[in-house]
Formats: structure tokens, C-alpha cells, sequence
């Protein structure tokens, strides 16, 4: 397509992996509150009054939902609201974007004013709702493609039953029978990613017609862009703590990056006041109970995703270790992406445990062979640690290392792991259903029985029961 023979600036805005994270929030040890929606909608808004003549978009790179007590009770609806007032100009579909059913992402679909893409995801019912690219009208005629991709974990990340008729595609075929038709309609190419960096890097190196990508999915913070295949790729963190800007320069076929940054977004920054009423009205309707002190923790639960999807944590010790009481089973064995949050020392409120467990899993029983159960570690042994797998196991009734990618020296019960016996293992409907890539529980685990209980409430339970909870990990997991 034909350039404009003057030299067009434009800004791109990106933030990724919002996770319903509306209001702002303390992380220890900073103690200054960060993000929250009405700062980072005031943040965006201060930039787009700095000049009339250059062109401004912002790009969410996906994961809107899950994650905060208010997501938990609106399930994304008011997000979308105020995404559709902070002026989004386009959104990739998340793995996360299904946790509360098809029907609801849906729903939000219909209320986005802005276009969500997924080239490589066929969603049933979403014909004409997710779209593959888009294209973003900027000044003096400048056109921005857009193009969406997602990972295929979409299917394996959220419950079963939230996947249930979703095809993906290989997200290199999907893009590239895209490309041509959107390289011919632009002047400017940017994939839009939730695919995470790895997939990312693939991307910039086998596709052809891509300028830089905006990513999410890892939670990665890159303090400047990172270069593969000759293009840029960049991510924000999480959470809206943090919103990236890049400032191009483009000049016929050349496009130049003359800055980037990211800007933090926390109590110095400006914010939109309107939004932030409107956040309040929503706090309110959870805060007295989310409030209520159920118990203490002497020591610090740890949840955070370097802990809980690398090696043993003693937040998921006392999961798996209230579970498998709860139920009298053998072994339990619970996914590290479970954990969402961390318990600090001190007092526990019911809002804590919730920001730690909002799933709302079930626990769940059934018997497994020991072959089976092997087959388990091992796949969770063979993730890779640096890419924080959601489905790294926490495990309980049980000990073993990790050695060269498989489980070895398993001990069930102090005794050797017996391939040809049956164990009783509790786990939670998530897994016993075969999400996170466990495929085999959804076939091999017999006898599956729903207990009633969630993981949510078996340990504020546990709480309310114990008072004073103190929690070290054993060992039971090991590295060599």
C-alpha cells in the first residue's frame, strides 16, 4: 500500500494480563498502592493530550479476566465498561478469558467497543464477535494493522467444561493466512500477542510482514523491547502496575523507534475521577465481607508464581495437605497455577484467601494407578521452571525428586511408589477433568466424586478451625 511521503509519528500504549485488577493494591514489601483502573485510564489520557498531530492507540494484550475479588463477583462486566472508556482500541482474547463460560465471554464481546482478536481460536457462537485482525485509523491517513494470536492453553487452563468446542489453530498458519490482506490494507503491522515470549520469539523469526509485537501471557517486564528476527517485542508486567510506550517515527517504508518506556502507574499518577467513584461503588459491595478475619498466619504462605510453579511452597503443603486430611485419600495433588496470591504474616481475612484461590475448584476424589500417578510427576517434572508452568505440581502423601525431567526416588506413604497399585488421590475438578495439559486424569482417574467443598473454603476453614496457622515446607519436593 502507497505511504505518505511525510514523516507520521505515532504512539503505541500496551498493558497486558489485567486480571480484573480494577482497584489499586499494596505488594509488600513496596507500600505505596499500585495500578488500579482510574490511574491507569488518567495515565493514557494525559498522554493523548501531549499533541494533536500524532497518532495515539492503546493495545491490550490480553488475560481481562480472573484473578481479583471484583472479577470473581462481575465476571469482567465492568471492565469492559471502563476499557470502552479508557478508549481501547483493541484487545487479544486471553487463556483466562473463558473461566466463567463460554456464554459470558460472549456477553463481553457484545458490550466491547473495541475489537477483540484471535486469529487461531474458533470459539463457538463467536463468528463475527473475535475477529482475526483489525485495522486502526490514525491522522494524515495512517492505517495500523492489527493482528491476534493466542495460546493454545486457552484450552487446557481453564476448566473442561469452559473448552468445551473450541478448535485452535497452529497460531504460524493462522497468522500467515492473514498477513497478506492485512499488510496490503496498512502501513504499519503489529502482531498482538498472548501467545508469551517464547512463542513470541518464534513468531518474530518465521513471520514475514510483522513490524513488533505487543505481548503478554508470562507477566514478563521488559524495561525496553527485546529484539528477535529484526523486530521488537515488548510486555508490561501485570496487573496494571506498570503501562508501556513506545514512540515511532514512520517515514515512508521505514518505521523508527525513537523511545520507549514504562511508565509506572501508582499514587503520583493522574487519574480519572469518574472511574474511580465507580471502582468505589463496586469495593463496597464486597468489603465487609471480604473483611472478616477468619484466622492468622505466623509465617508467610508463599503463592508467588516463582515459588508455587518452580518447587515445594509451603502455601501449596497446606492446600495439599488439607485436602488429602479432608478426604482421607492417599496422595493430593494440586496445580501450582492454583495459587493466585500469597498469604502475608499476620492477620488472614476471608478477602486474602480469595484473592489466593478465585477459581472456586472444587475438591475432587478418584483412584489412580500408580503407573498413571508416575506418569503425572513426571509430566509435571518435565516443565520447563522458567517459564512459571501453571502446571508444576503441589503435592502431598507423597516425596520425590526431579532429575533430568522426570520424577525419580517417588515415595507414596514412605513406602516406594508401586506402579501396578492403586492410590486414592484428591486433587480439583479443574485437574481431574484434564486441565493444565493432565490429560490422562480424564481418563485414567476412576471413580471420580465431586466432594461439595471448594479449595476456597476448605482453607478459610481451616483457618476459622486452627486459629494460628504455621506452615514450613519438608522437602517432599527436590531438585538435583
Amino acid at each position: 500500500m502507497h505511504r505518505e511521503p511525510q514523516a507520521q509519528r505515532l504512539t503505541l500504549l500496551h498493558f497486558n494480563d489485567f486480571h480484573g485488577q480494577l482497584t489499586p493494591y499494596p505488594e509488600d514489601p513496596v507500600k505505596d498502592s499500585l495500578g488500579g483502573i482510574a490511574r491507569l485510564a488518567g495515565t493514557v489520557e494525559a498522554i493523548r493530550r501531549e499533541s494533536p498531530d500524532r497518532t495515539f492507540i492503546l493495545l491490550f494484550a490480553g488475560d481481562l479476566l480472573q484473578g481479583s475479588m471484583l472479577s470473581s463477583l462481575h465476571h469482567g462486566h465492568p471492565d469492559v465498561e471502563m476499557f470502552n472508556a479508557m478508549g481501547v482500541d483493541a484487545a487479544v482474547m486471553g487463556n483466562h478469558e473463558l473461566d466463567y463460560g463460554q456464554e459470558n465471554f460472549l456477553s463481553l464481546l457484545k458490550e466491547a467497543k473495541y475489537p477483540w482478536l484471535a486469529a487461531n481460536a474458533d470459539i463457538p457462537g463467536a463468528q463475527g464477535l473475535l475477529r482475526p485482525t483489525a485495522i486502526i485509523e490514525g491522522k494524515g491517513g495512517l492505517r495500523i494493522g492489527i493482528l491476534g494470536l493466542t495460546t493454545s492453553e486457552l484450552v487446557t487452563t481453564t476448566h473442561p467444561r469452559n473448552s468445551k468446542g473450541v478448535q485452535m489453530t497452529d497460531p504460524l498458519v493462522a497468522a500467515n493466512a492473514q498477513l497478506a490482506e492485512l499488510t496490503a490494507k496498512s502501513d504499519v503491522q503489529i502482531l498482538l500477542s498472548h501467545l508469551g515470549f517464547s512463542e513470541d520469539r518464534r513468531m518474530a523469526n518465521q513471520l514475514k510482514g510483522i513490524d513488533l509485537i505487543v505481548g503478554g501471557h508470562n507477566h514478563f517486564l521488559f524495561a525496553q523491547p527485546k529484539q528477535e528476527g529484526g523486530k521488537w517485542i515488548v510486555q508490561a508486567g501485570e496487573r496494571g502496575r506498570w503501562l508501556g510506550r513506545m514512540d515511532l517515527k514512520i517515514e515512508g517504508d521505514r518505521i523508527e523507534m525513537e523511545s520507549y518506556r514504562l511508565i509506572p502507574i501508582n499514587a503520583d499518577s493522574p487519574f480519572d475521577g469518574r472511574m474511580a467513584g465507580v471502582v468505589d461503588a463496586l469495593s463496597q459491595e464486597v468489603s465487609k465481607a471480604m473483611d472478616r478475619v477468619v484466622g492468622q498466619s505466623l509465617v508467610f504462605l508463599d503463592g508467588r508464581r516463582e515459588t508455587a510453579r518452580r518447587v515445594e511452597s509451603n502455601l501449596g503443603d497446606f492446600t495439599a495437605d488439607l485436602a488429602r486430611k479432608l478426604t482421607r485419600t492417599d496422595v493430593a495433588l494440586i496445580n501450582g497455577g492454583t495459587f493466585r496470591d500469597s498469604i502475608p504474616a499476620g492477620p488472614v481475612t476471608l478477602g486474602k484467601i480469595h484473592r489466593v484461590f478465585p477459581f472456586g475448584n472444587e475438591v475432587v476424589t478418584g483412584t489412580l494407578l500408580g503407573a498413571d500417578l508416575q506418569k503425572a510427576l513426571d509430566h509435571s517434572a518435565a516443565l520447563d521452571p522458567e517459564d512459571n508452568p501453571g502446571g508444576f505440581l503441589q503435592v502431598s502423601g507423597l516425596s520425590f525428586t526431579i532429575e533430568a525431567g522426570r520424577a525419580v526416588d517417588v515415595m507414596v506413604g514412605g513406602k516406594p511408589l508401586g506402579p501396578s497399585a492403586e492410590y486414592r488421590i484428591v486433587t480439583s475438578d479443574f485437574l481431574a477433568e484434564g486441565g493444565d495439559g493432565y490429560g490422562l486424569f480424564a481418563q485414567a482417574l476412576k471413580d471420580k466424586t465431586g466432594t461439595g467443598n471448594l479449595l476456597l473454603d476448605m482453607v478459610a476453614a481451616a483457618f476459622e478451625e486452627k486459629g494460628d496457622i504455621r506452615v514450613e515446607v519438608d522437602g517432599r519436593i527436590q531438585r538435583r
